[in-house]
């Protein structure tokens, strides 16, 4: 079940280059069979002109805040509700190996929650800051989200005995329940739970079930000032942020379907 997952979750993003393969291919067939070739006509010019609004910021910014909505950073101290743990959630990172040395990278999503992570450490005064996220990559000698994370956020402010790796988990529903055993007593009392917009309402529920009390704040899903000019041309970055909203819609199915959430 792993392994089609991870098949799913790498091929079945609309940004991802087989994904879009696959749909160029089966427009051609549709276009070699005898008599289908109107069809498949419509079936290109739908292709088109939906990678051209979804790969547009204008459509990509609102999709994310309709995937978010309801969710917001924390503004103030006093919206954490005394909560002294800050727990970031792991994005995805890269590990490149050359020449025996090595170095792991974050993924934009990451890097994202890694500086909200940080700006919620200076706001509530000096909370710990659990990172997570294990290996979740199928490459020999990868190395677990959670020690990028770390160094992204040391580099950040945040002093090392500050800073809990949670390395174990591969999966949100994992983190929730990892994270718990880790807490002990802690478990009892609100945490702040940091990730991207359209993973929040997902992963709440998940930490709801899992006896924990987590208060929401979301980090920025681009950087300032991005996305400003020609709104309406399309975009890497905006194809990007639409598959995100698409990934975690079906997540968010994927989940109810195990009944790892509420229907």
């Amino acid at each position: 079940m792993e392994a089609i997952l991870y098949v799913l979750k790498t091929v079945g993003r609309p940004a991802s280059v087989i994904f879009f393969l696959i749909v160029i291919g089966i427009g051609i067939v549709l276009s070699i069979v005898r008599g289908n070739r109107p069809v498949s006509r419509w079936y290109f010019g739908v292709v088109f002109l939906s990678y051209w609004v979804f790969s547009t910021p204008a459509c990509a910014e609102r999709l994310i805040q309709w995937s978010g909505r309801g969710f917001h950073p924390l503004l103030g101290a006093g919206d954490a509700r005394g909560a002294r743990v800050v727990v970031v959630l792991g994005a995805g990172n890269r590990t490149f190996q050359a020449s025996g040395s090595m170095m792991s990278i974050l993924s934009w999503e990451a890097v994202f929650r890694a500086l909200e992570g940080a700006r919620l450490y200076h706001l509530l005064d000096h909370p710990t800051v659990v990172v997570s996220g294990g290996v979740t990559s199928t490459e020999k000698g990868a190395r677990p989200e959670s020690e990028a994370m770390r160094d992204a956020v040391v580099q950040l402010g945040v002093p090392p005995d500050h800073v809990v790796m949670e390395s174990e988990s591969r999966n949100t529903r994992d983190e929730a329940f990892i994270i718990r055993r880790m807490l002990g007593d802690l478990a009892r009392q609100p945490i702040v739970l940091v990730t991207s917009p359209t993973h929040m309402r997902r992963s709440i529920a998940v930490f709801q079930s899992a006896g924990l009390d987590p208060v929401p704040s979301t980090c920025a899903y681009k950087s300032d000032h991005s996305f400003q000019s020609y709104r309406w041309l399309p975009t890497q970055g905006a194809l990007i942020l639409s598959d995100t909203v698409a990934y975690d819609t079906v997540a968010w199915l994927y989940y109810q379907a195990r009944g790892w959430v509420p229907k």
